[in-house]
């Protein structure tokens, strides 16, 4: 089974998230974003996605994206924002650093599978095609 890492200050959030890919998914979570990179530090190679809140304490999701960004991480593991936030702005904002998806708050279940597991499955398909180039 592949991980998923959910990054959320809200407990509620976490365990929602969890719910919903339990099934599918190994799902490993962190309070804050400095959780959240001393564990992709330790398995950033097995990570299939990770969802991101933008707004914690400790470090914020775009200090995670960056620090991501500097260590080439976000190449090879996705990132879906996980975020209340409404504007088009800060949803511009993330994908230019580089995220792949957006989902907002508060979740529907079938479209968090199905944006989980399609970068889920991107990530495992990249590199053959990647190799099939070379």
């Amino acid at each position: 089974m592949q991980k998923i890492l959910v990054v959320d200050d809200a407990e509620v959030n976490r365990e929602l998230l969890k719910s919903i890919l339990e099934n599918e998914y190994i799902v490993e979570m962190a309070v804050n974003g400095k959780q959240a990179l001393q564990k992709l530090q330790d398995y950033h190679n097995d990570t299939a996605a990770v969802l991101l809140d933008l707004q914690m304490p400790i470090i914020d999701g775009f200090t995670v994206i960056a620090e991501m960004k500097r260590k080439g991480w976000i190449e090879r593991v996705p990132v879906l924002i996980i975020s209340g936030e409404t504007g088009v702005e800060i949803e511009s904002q993330c994908f230019e650093l580089g995220v792949s998806d957006f989902i907002h708050k508060p979740f529907d279940a079938s479209i968090v599978r199905n944006r989980v597991t399609s970068l889920a499955v991107l990530k495992e398909v990249l590199p053959l095609l990647e190799a099939q180039e070379d």
